[in-house]
């Protein structure tokens, strides 16, 4: 961790005063104001102030991110329904639809976190959920082809924000140490999603019929409708950015002493020397620059999209191979969900009380692969459904709880938010394309139930696409954090001024990379 983070500070404000490297004590009034707020939320109050946080800002995002994935991944239960039959497509043309989604969605990610920096959660996320849930409304009214593609590429456009939007709005109001556990319960939503898919199409699998609509016809209509009024209530229950709130801009729902203290203790956790919070297209640059970006995007893309997306499409299908009939595999693909839901949010808590976040990642890659590799061989006996199905259970549990592992290692190394911004959308652009795009189209129908290439690909991407490199990367931050512990901090105050320490941001010499 950063070595000026508070956590490694005593908590009395006059210790916390002559601890910090270098002593700025008298030299930021901003910092000193800090301190003093530090001391005076130790305990229950800081308690206090976490639950409002947490209460405002997860059921918020949780619930968004919840119909985000339902919406985009709904098209597994459609099928079963006879949605294919209905429209005309081929199972061919249904895998390319779905993944003609993540070109769209993966190259406005970038855009959609750029503007949520500059106009803020509470204008730009309303825009985004509104315009969502209005096109999945519209889904019910596809009759071919082209315009279910029409409606796919769109989709991606709208919910292109809300998934590394959330993150980055998370990364504003938490610091390093709490960050992990809050991205694992709205990642949380995710993984539910899949549960809660399974319970929304098998009761409206009895809709079938009603007022002459197939019952793919009411998924889509009755989850849009949802989203959109989602969409209308963000307005009320989204907070702005902690640094937008000011002079005339106060909340209802903190105390100016707690506004205060949350904007000040998220600027300072690593330190007296602050990024800027000022925009800039410099920073966006540097992002794109950095090395640690496309690191990130590896395992975001080849431990995460691809096994998770695939997985995601193929469930439903998947447990129907086992000898359930459609109904039954829908309910049947709940249970999975639920429990990698609860592993999501375990992995995560256990990330930020141990500050592991390598060793956290390469467990969880590691259920996954166990489970991938149980269910590649089980599937080949028809005697083993119940292990097969078991298999399922840790696939969705390993693939799901790293990903917001990865969301938290990536924030708490960019200490500046807008190459935070940039960072997290440029990882997910090329993950969501690549992850999204390959993991719909490699559990071929025409390879059910054994799918060599489904299980081989997810394999394959786990082990040199995440595994090595997330190792690279935990390397290499490792070995500079031991270049700049060697170094004299007060020779390093001697070179630099506190505004260049923290315009340097991650590169300062006394910041130190969480492993």
């Amino acid at each position: 961790m950063p070595s000026l983070e508070v956590k490694r500070v005593p908590t009395n404000p006059a210790s916390l005063k002559s601890t910090a490297v270098g002593d700025v004590s008298g030299v930021n009034p901003e910092y000193e104001r800090y301190l003093d707020l530090h001391a005076q939320f130790e305990g229950p109050a800081r308690k206090k102030l976490l639950r409002k946080l947490d209460w405002r800002l997860l059921p918020t995002l949780s619930f968004l991110y919840l119909m985000c994935s339902l919406d985009k991944s709904n098209a597994g239960n459609a099928k079963l329904f006879g949605f294919l039959e209905d429209v005309g497509m081929t199972p061919t043309q249904f895998n390319l639809a779905l993944m003609y989604l993540f070109f769209t969605y993966g190259l406005c990610e970038p855009v959609s976190n750029i503007m949520l920096r500059r106009l803020g959660p509470k204008i730009w996320f309303p825009c985004i959920v509104i315009a969502w849930g209005l096109i999945t409304t519209l889904t019910c009214l596809v009759k071919n082809y082209g315009s279910y593609v029409a409606i796919r590429l769109v989709l991606g456009l709208s919910e292109a924000g809300l998934y590394p939007g959330s993150y980055f709005i998370l990364s504003m109001w938490y610091t390093p140490r709490e960050l992990a556990t809050r991205m694992a319960i709205f990642y949380g939503a995710n993984t539910a999603a899949g549960a809660f898919g399974g319970v929304i199409a098998y009761g409206v699998g009895n809709l079938d019929g009603v007022h002459g609509w197939r019952a793919w016809k009411w998924l889509f209509l009755i989850e849009g409708l949802v989203t959109v009024a989602a969409g209308l209530s963000t307005i009320v229950f989204l907070p702005h950015f902690p640094h937008q709130y000011g002079p005339g801009k106060s909340s209802k729902w903190f105390s100016d002493a707690e506004l205060e203290y949350a904007q000040l203790r998220v600027k300072y956790a690593a330190g007296p020397n602050p990024p800027t919070y000022a925009f800039r297209w410099s920073d966006v640059a540097a992002a794109a620059r950095d090395r640690k970006t496309y690191l990130m995007m590896m395992l975001f893309w080849w431990g995460g999209s691809v096994p998770t997306y695939s997985l995601s499409y193929t469930l439903p299908t998947m447990v129907k191979n086992l000898g359930y009939t459609a109904v039954r595999a829908q309910a049947l693909s709940t249970p999975p969900y639920v429990f990698a839901t609860c592993v999501c949010v375990l992995v995560g808590w256990m990330s930020d009380r141990f500050q592991r976040r390598y060793y956290s990642i390469m467990g969880c890659y590691c259920l996954g692969l166990v489970g991938i590799v149980l269910l590649w061989v089980t599937v080949h006996y028809d005697g083993l459904s119940g292990v097969s199905y078991f298999a399922i259970f840790l696939a969705a549990a390993g693939y799901s709880a790293q990903a917001p592992i990865v969301g938290a290692w990536t924030s708490v190394n960019v200490p500046n938010p807008s190459k935070r911004a940039a960072a997290i959308g440029l990882l997910m652009l090329f993950g969501s394309v690549g992850g999204g795009s390959i993991g719909s189209n490699i559990y071929l129908a025409s390879e059910a139930p054994t799918y060599p290439l489904g299980f081989g690909f997810s394999v394959g991407a786990t082990v040199l696409g995440a595994m090595i490199p997330a190792t690279i990367h935990w390397w290499l931050m490792r070995r500079e954090n031991r270049k700049r512990e060697a170094l004299d901090a007060d020779a390093i105050y001697g070179r630099y001024t506190p505004a260049e320490l923290g315009e340097l941001g991650e590169n300062s010499p006394l910041f130190r990379y969480t492993l």
